[in-house]
């Protein structure tokens, strides 16, 4: 997604953007913020935003269960409910090849089991 897309994005859901981030959605990712990031999905019609704040969504979840482990059953369902609408953001984080934690995501039990559904 080109910077431009990123950088509006940012300024609608007042997150930083600077064009030399490499991994801007786990820079601006916020376990805090969860629900928010969810609601503002919920409200976006433009595609690429809601795959751009997906992305937010499981970077901020993968943040919250590395520094938490859990995470409430209710932010998981919405979660899921947006992220399987995006195979590719979830393709990445299921890490098939990795076989123990050290090896994955603190969010690839969870994701793995969202992608078999």
């Amino acid at each position: 997604m080109n910077w431009r897309k990123k950088e509006a994005l940012a300024r609608k859901i007042d997150v930083r953007f600077e064009r030399d981030m490499q991994d801007w959605p786990l820079e601006v990712s916020d376990p805090e913020r969860l629900t928010e990031f969810l609601g503002h999905y919920d409200r976006e019609s433009d595609h690429e935003f809601r795959e751009l704040i997906a992305e937010l969504i499981v970077f901020s979840i993968d943040e919250a269960l590395f520094l938490l482990s859990t995470l409430s059953g209710e932010v998981l369902t919405r979660a899921a409910s947006v992220l399987i609408n995006h195979p590719k953001v979830v393709e990445y984080w299921v890490c098939p090849s990795a076989n123990h934690s050290d090896e994955m995501f603190a969010i690839t039990p969870w994701i793995r089991e969202l992608a078999r559904t």
